[in-house]
């Protein structure tokens, strides 16, 4: 069991109990252990956090308006905060960033998100190839850079990363604002990384050092970080896969048990999918609260189709729009990831799945129609013109039909909310509800 689908498990026996006493109180705090130890979670920190938490549910004085239920929950979720350290706000202006890991940290394809990160904030960025040992690491991060549109410097087959840092200076300063320097990994941190490194940071004189490590490491991830620091000042922590790591939870407090600051977090595949730490976020998303903010800040980045805000506004919707609008959600994420920040945890894979699908047979329908047919939706009541998109689309006739139907639904709720403006916004950066 994940670490954040224990905690919401271990919480469910507090909020659905019908009496909260000290009993639930305590079957709370020994389930909250039972949940860290298993993921990995430094046991010495498990007592000294269950044991804060135990006492201020059953100590402190209860806010006027609060339940006990609800004062418990809101301890776990103060606490496990408090554990995982502060929001990260990362410099935004000219700068040079040093990345450093072992192999398999991730940090070539952190780099690259970094730069895309770093260019939707309106800075220009350039990525530097400096791992002088990894035979793919300069077409790698050439190709990552070429996917990002960021700058590149490399030169393939030199020895020295020290050279390669100088030389990129020479070369990009003043006609970028972040550079991103990818340097050379080990194994395993030993004397000779640790040489190279202090080189590369002499040379490179960078502002931030960011050390990228794996959410799968679990406890090591703290002492890898001391390693590190002790060698070249590291600035920030980048911890990826916490997407599908069981250990993601020791990783993060074992940063925050040696002091390490947590700058960024990897939480998927796609380039985009990186973010400022924020332990409010985290835990939230932990605990099962509702993660608003990173939803209205994925509406608006995938949202920025001119047509589908014109129609929105002015209340008129066709399935040109709403093919638009089906495109801006699938470029907001995963269908689990989005329902996650609505609050809506532990869905069955299988109904994920189907709504994944779902959206993608609609998509085909539409780009199944007739220009004229996307334009004028009334066209699409033929039934000749259902069976024909059905076999363009390689769908049943009940698929398209159903298209149909939730697109009729779209077009009664802006009809309903057109003379509300400040409402008609925000709905015109959603999709249409979907029957799942």
């Amino acid at each position: 069991m994940d670490l954040g689908s224990g905690i919401r498990k271990a919480l469910a026996r507090i909020t659905g109990a019908s009496v909260v006493d000290e009993n639930a109180v305590k079957e709370l705090v020994k389930d909250l252990q039972r949940v860290l130890i298993t993921n990995d979670v430094n046991v010495k920190l498990v007592f000294q956090l269950t044991k804060t938490i135990e006492e201020r549910a059953l100590k402190e004085k209860l806010v006027p308006g609060l339940s006990l239920r609800e004062h418990v929950v809101s301890v776990v979720h103060a606490e496990l905060q408090k554990v995982l350290g502060g929001k990260f706000e990362p410099r935004l202006g000219k700068q040079k960033i040093l990345l450093l890991g072992l192999f398999g940290s991730g940090k070539t394809t952190s780099a690259a998100k970094l730069a895309k990160f770093y260019q939707s904030k309106g800075l220009k960025v350039a990525l530097i190839a400096a791992d002088v040992y990894r035979p793919a690491a300069f077409d790698q991060l050439q190709q990552l850079s070429e996917q990002v549109k960021s700058g590149f410097y490399g030169v393939r087959g030199e020895k020295s990363a020290v050279k390669i840092a100088e030389q990129s200076l020479e070369e990009l300063e003043g006609k970028y604002d972040v550079l991103i320097l990818d340097s050379a990994g080990r194994s395993a941190f030993d004397g000779a990384l640790a040489e190279e490194l202090k080189e590369v940071a002499n040379a490179f004189k960078p502002d931030e050092k960011f050390l990228v490590v794996s959410a799968d490491l679990g406890q090591v991830a703290g002492k890898q970080a001391q390693e590190f620091h002790s060698t070249v000042g590291v600035t920030g922590v980048i911890v990826t896969k916490m997407d599908g790591s069981g250990k993601g939870g020791g990783a993060l407090s074992s940063l925050a048990v040696t002091g390490s600051r947590v700058a960024f977090i990897g939480t998927g595949e796609k380039i985009t999918d990186i973010q400022p730490f924020d332990s409010t976020r985290f835990v939230a998303e932990l605990v099962g609260f509702p993660d608003l903010a990173s939803l209205l800040d994925k509406m608006k980045e995938a949202s920025d189709e001119e047509s589908v805000q014109k129609a929105i506004a002015e209340g008129k919707l066709d399935f040109e729009s709403f093919l638009a609008q089906m495109r801006a959600m699938r470029k907001m994420g995963p269908m689990k990831q989005i329902m996650q920040m609505l609050g809506v945890y532990d869905l069955p894979e299988e109904m994920v799945a189907q709504s994944e699908e779902k959206m993608k047979a609609f998509e085909a329908a539409v780009l199944s129609m007739t220009p004229a047919e996307r334009k004028n939706p009334d066209l699409m009541k033929s039934k000749t013109r259902q069976t024909r998109v059905a076999k363009g689309a390689g769908l049943k006739e009940d698929d398209v039909r159903e298209l149909i139907k939730n697109f009729e639904k779209s077009v009664k709720m802006m009809k309903q909310f057109k003379g509300n403006k400040g409402l008609l916004k925000k709905f015109g950066k959603m999709m249409p509800n979907f029957k799942i």
